[in-house]
């Protein structure tokens, strides 16, 4: 144990640590359920990517080992500035995975017309597509009807094409890969056929 890995809550109750755990999960869960795991404790402001680096970094200066499932999240952590916003984008790139596609960019941001950043969920910006996962009461109604839409024409106008699921999608994750799969092909093609004419 490292100074601060035992806190001592309120109630009197000792406690391991935000970073203690996340290290002692990284040792024991699978890469996917320790992803989802960090994922969910950057979202809930208990850890940072920087503090569990750092803490790595002193667990090993103190002899003791690291856990290349930490290891590895943090270095996919290091090329974006915030965590996954819910578990359907975790679904989402399963999904993703799933079906080999190379890795999406996480929380990519998009200038719009107007100047106003946007995050993407899950991005590849080379060929301008990205996936969207959102619950569907957040598109319930006429009013999420219009956000919605007004939303995918934000981003239409800067050559933007995005794709969106709602929590339907865990239930047929394989189903959702291949149609992010044919989309992501199709995008490939008409951007590479695009640049034959550049040169």
């Amino acid at each position: 144990m490292l100074a601060g890995d035992i806190v001592t809550h309120p109630s009197g109750m000792r406690l391991m640590s935000p970073l203690r755990t996340l290290h002692h999960l990284a040792g024991i869960l699978s890469a996917e359920r320790f992803e989802r795991a960090a994922e969910d404790a950057w979202h809930l402001g208990l850890v940072v990517p920087p503090d569990a680096a750092d803490y790595l970094a002193r667990m090993r200066r103190q002899g003791r080992s690291g856990v290349s499932g930490l290891d590895a999240w943090l270095e996919r952590t290091s090329v974006r500035p915030r965590p996954s916003q819910s578990g359907l984008e975790m679904d989402a790139l399963e999904a993703i995975r799933r079906v080999g596609l190379p890795e999406p960019q996480r929380q990519h941001q998009v200038l719009l017309r107007s100047g106003e950043p946007r995050h993407l969920d899950l991005a590849w910006p080379d060929i301008r597509y990205g996936v969207e996962p959102g619950h569907s009461w957040w598109h319930g109604g006429d009013l999420g009807q219009r956000r919605s839409q007004s939303r995918q024409r934000d981003f239409e106008e800067v050559g933007w094409q995005v794709t969106y699921f709602d929590e339907s999608m865990s239930a047929d994750i394989p189903g959702a890969g291949r149609q992010i799969r044919q989309i992501y092909l199709a995008r490939r093609a008409l951007f590479d056929h695009k640049s034959e004419f550049l040169y």
